[in-house]
């Protein structure tokens, strides 16, 4: 739980463990104790011990098993964006896949796979997330939208021009229920440069890495998924080993 249900539940339970204390140290005018007795209150530090214990069960359980996936490396044009340290430079877990079989990669399977690296970094290289959308699953999307913001806050651009596909190696291929998977090596050449938007083009600082002219060589492994043999999307990025 986060927000105001953590606040809520940390209430209720300080209460639990703190409130029947407090109350059965009470005293009338007297000096006589009133209120619950020893018992009653050890019987309600008890139950919100308890309760503790499950609440905490259960926020361990979220975090290991909603949130153990980290983000994939996004490299090639997002290698360039500038961001260290950020939720980008986590490699990719192995994938974990239930009732999977080995799957065909056809001729037209990756003249396809080719297609969409020249799309997706020429639109990265335009900031186009509406095309980016059409070629990559909503997670990528995610990181990719994350890394042009990045960019956007430090006033820099990357540009991935002229991107001409060396070879294509399939790694593996598989399904899972409706769904195809398949992890390819792609190396290929591009002008992969970065800009300072806050500099003229000539003035000391305005090219921030790489080349405007001269290409630049680089290998990765990307993974595509498609739907009910739909079209295939990017689904994960890691440098290639």
């Amino acid at each position: 739980m986060a927000g105001i249900a953590a606040g809520v539940a940390g209430s209720w339970i300080g209460h639990m463990l703190f409130g029947a204390t407090d109350s059965s140290a009470k005293t009338n005018e007297a000096g006589e104790h009133v209120g619950a007795t020893d018992q009653t209150a050890a019987g309600s530090n008890l139950t919100g011990i308890l309760l503790l214990m499950l609440l905490g069960g259960a926020t361990l359980y979220y975090f290991l098993q909603v949130r153990r996936t980290p983000a994939p490396v996004l490299s090639g044009g997002a290698r360039r964006s500038g961001v260290s340290g950020s939720l980008l430079a986590e490699p990719s877990p192995p994938t974990l896949r239930t009732a999977t079989v080995d799957s065909e990669v056809t001729k037209a399977d990756k003249a396809a796979f080719q297609q969409l690296l020249v799309e997706i970094q020429t639109a990265w290289g335009k900031q186009d997330l509406a095309w980016l959308r059409r070629c990559v699953t909503p997670e990528m999307l995610m990181y990719f939208s994350t890394a042009l913001a990045e960019q956007t806050s430090q006033d820099i651009e990357n540009h991935v021009e002229d991107v001409v596909l060396g070879r294509a190696e399939v790694r593996e291929s598989w399904t899972e229920d409706a769904a195809q998977y398949a992890t390819v090596g792609l190396h290929w050449s591009a002008r992969d440069y970065t800009v300072s938007l806050t500099k003229q083009r000539g003035e000391l600082g305005y090219l921030v890495e790489g080349s405007e002219e001269t290409p630049a060589e680089s290998s990765e492994v990307w993974t595509f998924m498609r739907y009910q043999n739909g079209k295939w999307l990017l689904s994960a990025i890691q440098q290639a080993e």
